[in-house]
């Protein structure tokens, strides 16, 4: 990166190491590589993301973020930049260094070379167990990089060494877990600590399998609350009683007797319940008695009432998520 920025503006151009603020939120000094760049009597801060799997939108709003808490003109380094990604930034306002010869600081100098990447691939998408492997590894050991023995965490999300083996091969080519070898025994740890879940959040898809509707929630069924009842135990949002509200895996849904069944015109007319079957079990993932947060987010990602994707926002910005 410092080369391209010499070869444009000359050898006078220093850097020195940077340490963000104290109180700087994990998804920054966790994601980003910083440093302070000058040119005579003029500095900035160049921050480079340190895994790719950003999405523009979320880049230029924690670029906004950055600059607020550094006081600082900020430049960012990237090192791959598509045509429309360029003219997004730059009628955006946000200074950038790309590897390509791609350099946009305002207050400096500009300069481009027709040499534009391709765009990336389409996103690949976790399968249902690779999720349950992510955020189970996620919520245990984000931003303290313990590993994990693999047959332990076989063990603990019920699911047979095989399959489990298949979830981390695919977190591991996605490049958001790391795996290591001691003796005999496997281990594994997340990448990136915080910074993992705004990384993986596209590569994540909602949880639920299917709905059903039923006159009451049976007896001995084993779930959570989710849906927009879980977001008001979360929130100030309120829900309504034939809001969705509970979460079950595929097991639990075989001790519902189909006579408690109802189809969804019996229920709009004359209400009930909605349970929501779940590719992976909801209890894996929380103790409390409302689903995860992020599975939460992912399940209601689609509801378009804003006032719901405002609540969400909150427990967005938790994690370092990109809003709605």
């Amino acid at each position: 990166m410092m080369k391209v920025i010499k070869n444009i503006f000359g050898l006078a151009v220093k850097e020195e190491k940077y340490d963000f603020p104290s109180g700087t939120p994990m998804y920054v000094s966790y994601g980003y590589e910083a440093s302070r760049i000058s040119l005579e009597n003029m500095s900035c801060i160049l921050v480079r993301p340190k895994n790719e799997g950003y999405t523009l939108s979320s880049l230029k709003k924690q670029l906004v973020k950055i600059r607020e808490i550094c006081g600082e003109p900020v430049v960012v380094g990237l090192r791959r930049l598509t045509a429309l990604q360029r003219t997004n930034l730059i009628e955006s306002g946000i200074p950038f260094v790309a590897e390509s010869g791609q350099v946009f600081i305002p207050f400096w100098g500009s300069y481009f070379e027709e040499r534009i990447c391709n765009p990336p691939k389409p996103v690949e998408k976790m399968s249902a167990n690779a999720q349950l492997v992510f955020l189970y590894l996620f919520y245990k050991n984000a931003g303290k990089n313990e590993k994990v023995n693999q047959t332990r965490l076989s063990e603990e999300l019920n699911m047979d060494k095989m399959t489990c083996s298949r979830a981390i091969r695919q977190l591991r080519s996605m490049n958001l877990i790391s795996v290591f070898e001691e003796g005999t025994s496997n281990f594994v740890s997340l990448e990136n600590g915080m910074q993992a879940i705004a990384t993986a959040h596209d590569c994540m898809e909602s949880p639920i399998h299917k709905k059903v509707f039923v006159r009451r929630i049976p007896e001995g069924i084993d779930g959570k609350l989710c849906g927009i009842k879980a977001l008001s135990e979360k929130t100030m949002i309120s829900a309504f009683d034939r809001d969705a509200g509970y979460a079950i895996s595929k097991k639990e849904i075989r001790k519902i007797d189909p006579s408690a069944m109802i189809d969804e015109r019996t229920f709009l007319d004359f209400g009930g319940e909605i349970i929501e079957v779940w590719k992976y079990d909801p209890a894996l993932l929380s103790a409390g008695e409302c689903v995860d947060d992020i599975s939460l987010i992912l399940e209601l990602q689609g509801e378009e009432d804003e006032r719901i994707q405002k609540e969400l926002d909150s427990i967005r910005e938790k994690y370092g998520m990109e809003g709605d």
